[in-house]
């Protein structure tokens, strides 16, 4: 089969990226504090199980949290006990998973398209701009990926080579740990298989010899993940698969939650317009590789088939779903990078013709306007920040991102799309210094949980109590590292303020300048303030920690 010819020395290369992924992936990882909403949540349940060495279901803030089921903590809480709370712990895993899925997607593409396509798909799919946010965040999608990819590779060993005694349990594993990670989208490469084979079904290959082993592999899949499963859901009452599969896998598929979607025809782009976007730099190649494929230059008729069934289903089943969120096509990423690593591959080779090459210039009309906002957007920055002694951080990327696509533009233009692909892989390359030496902890100065939680613990004993009002992010959960209690409204903070033990409450200035304009003085002491950024909303505050100390026995049950 083409592709298998590979020498000895390609192995080592294919180890060599993916540890350079994942080094520089948690590089990347100790460059920032967390980021609301999802970090926060999923690594102040893992400390919560790590400290209440609970490890049969997630809490937060001591409430059970049924939105993803258990395999996330039990790998983020490894790195946690041994490195501590520290951000590098929580991502750990996430960029773990994004090399271990490089490797998968060169092992496809080495049965489908060639080894050097597979380099090629490797360097493609980690240097994409979704791939990076996702390889670098303490959430669960940088663990499900690669069990998703691995039963792709799994099949594509068998479309190719016939099925092996070891692709069953091989690939009921893989299914059983995704369903671990984030429960039955784990299931989807089941859904793009039954699709191939479908496609494919006129072209000598034996349907039926393929149904048994799959269904056998979803099956121990399934019991894996039950075995987990039924212990949990009946250790919570049941609250666990009602609210983890009710609320969140059928409720986010019939309406859109926490405002992530709307009406279905306004809709209907969303997609299309993330993988323009998210797929950055390489779509400006996609265009003529989807023509490659399509009309058969880029691998054989197995690769045509295959990327049909994974790329669109995926985005069109997405897009059925009420809520939309970009990572929801995350799974497709690998696909496309392996179309554009086997165009890379074949343009080396002069297998392309003039209508994909066509396609290749015509890339420019998607890259180009990306490129620019980002040009734009890091030019701005600083100023809408208010982060004017970070100018040359941020400009640096902006010059860094203007002259690569400018080059990289020129370059296709020319035909000559390997040029351009090299450009772009130095461009990311060099763009990850400024950011990472420059942007990432500029932008540490406008983040408020991490300065209001140091305040409150430096001046505060573990057991005083924490309470929010109109300040609700879960970083400041995380690193204030106790119980946190959300009040619900005006007259909640007064009767609050009025009780005699020591207590910290934490408000937007706005909200207590209105406070005390209504109810007078709430006879509080300010012990830390912070000025800067919800980055979950987009807006600029100023957030206080106000204390409340405990009354002597003289006025013990008075007011403060």
């Amino acid at each position: 089969m083409e592709g298998q010819s590979d020498s000895g020395r390609t192995w080592p290369s294919v180890v060599a990226i993916c540890v350079a992924v994942a080094v520089v992936y948690w590089f990347i990882d100790s460059r920032s504090t967390l980021w609301d909403r999802d970090e926060p949540r999923f690594s102040r349940a893992t400390a919560e199980m790590v400290a209440s060495g609970n490890y049969l279901y997630p809490t937060f803030n001591d409430r059970l949290r049924p939105d993803k089921p258990i395999l996330i903590y039990w790998l983020m809480s490894v790195p946690m006990r041994v490195l501590g709370p520290t951000s590098l712990a929580c991502r750990f895993f996430s960029s773990v998973g994004i090399a271990v899925t490089c490797g998968f997607t060169f092992l496809i593409a080495r049965r489908f398209l060639g080894v050097q396509a597979g380099l090629w798909s490797m360097a493609i799919l980690a240097s994409t701009l979704l791939i990076l946010v996702e390889g670098t965040a303490a959430t669960s999608d940088g663990i499900l990926l690669p069990c998703m990819v691995a039963v792709m590779a799994l099949f594509g060993q068998g479309l190719t080579s016939g099925w092996r005694w070891y692709h069953v349990p091989a690939t009921g594993l893989a299914l059983g740990l995704g369903l671990l990670a984030k429960g039955p989208v784990a299931l989807l490469p089941v859904m793009v298989i039954l699709i191939t084979l479908w496609l494919l079904r006129r072209n000598e290959v034996r349907v039926g010899s393929y149904l048994g082993p799959l269904g056998g592999a979803a099956v121990m899949g399934c019991l894996l993940f039950v075995v987990w499963a039924i212990p949990a859901n009946n250790a919570t009452g049941g609250e666990f698969l009602r609210l983890g599969i009710g609320h969140h896998v059928l409720a986010r598929a019939s309406r859109p939650l926490e405002s992530h979607g709307g009406r279905f025809l306004l809709y209907l782009p969303y997609y299309p317009l993330i993988i323009i976007a998210c797929f950055f730099p390489w779509t400006l190649h996609l265009p003529g590789s989807i023509s490659a494929v399509l009309h058969r230059r880029v691998g054989s008729d197995h690769f045509r088939e295959v990327f049909l069934a994974w790329v669109v289903s995926i985005v069109v089943l997405m897009t059925l779903i009420a809520t939309k969120l970009p990572h929801y096509v995350l799974f497709t990423w690998p696909a496309m990078a392996l179309a554009v690593g086997g165009t890379l591959a074949a343009a080396a080779q002069g297998k392309l013709e003039d209508i994909d090459r066509r396609w290749l210039r015509g890339g420019i009309y998607f890259f180009g306007p990306v490129a620019g906002i980002g040009v734009l957007g890091f030019l701005a920055a600083p100023f809408w920040l208010h982060l004017r002694g970070a100018l040359v951080p941020f400009w640096g990327v902006a010059v860094v991102l203007l002259a690569m696509s400018l080059l990289a533009l020129r370059q296709q233009l020319r035909d000559r799309p390997r040029a351009s692909a090299i450009t772009l892989l130095v461009g990311m390359a060099i763009l990850l210094l400024p950011v990472t030496l420059g942007i990432m902890p500029a932008l540490e100065e406008v983040k408020i949980s991490p300065v209001l939680a140091e305040a409150i613990r430096q001046r505060t004993t573990a057991d005083v109590p924490v309470a929010t009002f109109d300040y609700d992010e879960p970083t400041l959960y995380y690193y204030v590292a106790r119980r946190v209690e959300s009040l619900g409204s005006e007259k909640a903070i007064v009767q609050w303020a009025r009780q005699p033990q020591p207590g910290v409450l934490v408000v937007t200035d706005a909200t207590r300048t209105q406070l005390e304009s209504r109810h007078g003085s709430l006879g509080l002491t300010e012990i830390a303030a912070a000025e800067g950024v919800n980055f979950a909303k987009g807006t600029k505050l100023r957030v206080v920690a106000l204390l409340r100390q405990a009354a002597s026995p003289a006025v013990e049950g008075g007011n403060p």
